[in-house]
């Protein structure tokens, strides 16, 4: 068993990412083919569009509102709600919102 009690922390903007969004390993790699992060977007706050190669990601929606381009559709997800993207899916985040958004993004390598 491990246990983490880093919630708290801030976390960091990585690469490509822009308006303030912070993203916070709450449960890291490390060894693992999974990780459990926190994603905080402010509004206007989002990430670029791309893919991961070798990634699925899960994108649960814990508070406000976050929205979605894949280059084929744009879609919105509230609170409760969630997407999954597969390795090469394209996909970029932006919170169109005027309150901050939080979510949960599961990371598995294939």
């Amino acid at each position: 068993m491990k246990i983490w009690k880093n919630g708290n922390d801030e976390g960091v903007t990585p690469p490509n990412h822009f308006g303030g969004l912070k993203v916070l390993d709450v449960v890291p790699f490390a060894g693992r083919n999974f990780c459990v992060q926190v994603s905080k977007a402010p509004p206007g706050g989002g990430g670029e569009l791309h893919h991961h190669d070798d990634w699925a990601q899960v994108f649960y929606v814990a508070e406000g509102e976050l929205t979605f381009e894949t280059g084929r559709e744009t879609f919105t997800l509230t609170k409760g709600q969630a997407v999954l993207f597969e390795p090469g899916d394209p996909h970029y985040t932006i919170n169109k919102s005027n309150t901050d958004s939080l979510s949960l993004v599961f990371t598995i390598k294939q």
